[in-house]
């Protein structure tokens, strides 16, 4: 089966947040949730400092730990080998023990805020978080709604200047003896 993998040129990202900004509008998640987040490394003393940034989100284990310990086999591999989490068989209350499992760290449960106003949800928001419900755990889809359409991920086009080819969507080879780790980077 072909599958969709990414490969991430931590060279190129300069910390924008351009992707984070775009995927939390196109998936509107939750406050605190987010599934592009941006880990920021800093080496060296002044004046001898240099900083790097990287894009930290589900990288689609072929072998899935999440998967193994998930007791309601919510998560599975759709089409493309997109990892999956199905809400409606998300149901662990608050064990979730898949999130303890990622090793990239990259599986969010919903709880909490519901909103960033208080008592005051927008038209926006009430239609988007119907899809997240409490409690459910969620992560990185590659934007498979858009995939399945013939659209490019939502992080993708946003890529100011010559950082737009920072994230790109590639067919999904033997991972990672296919690319040197300087490509992929994590």
């Amino acid at each position: 089966m072909p599958r969709y993998g990414l490969v991430i040129d931590i060279d190129r990202c300069t910390g924008c947040y351009a992707c984070v900004v775009a995927c939390k509008s196109e998936n509107a998640t939750r406050p605190e949730v987010s599934w592009i987040r941006i880990r920021e490394d800093e080496k060296g003393a002044y004046p001898q400092v240099s900083r790097r940034y990287i894009p930290l989100l589900c990288v689609q284990c072929e072998q899935m730990p999440c998967a193994r310990v998930c007791p309601t086999e919510a998560i599975f591999v759709g089409d493309g080998g997109i990892v999956r989490i199905d809400p409606g068989k998300c149901r662990c209350q608050d064990t979730h023990a898949c999130i303890a499992a990622c090793p990239f760290d990259a599986l969010y449960a919903n709880r909490g805020k519901t909103s960033y106003f208080p008592d005051y949800l927008n038209a926006f928001e009430q239609a988007a978080y119907e899809n997240h419900r409490n409690g459910v755990v969620e992560k990185c889809t590659l934007c498979s709604h858009r995939i399945d359409t013939g659209r490019l991920p939502a992080f993708r086009p946003v890529r100011p200047g010559q950082c737009y080819s920072a994230i790109a969507m590639i067919p999904k080879v033997r991972w990672p003896n296919a690319f040197p780790a300087a490509i992929h980077g994590i």
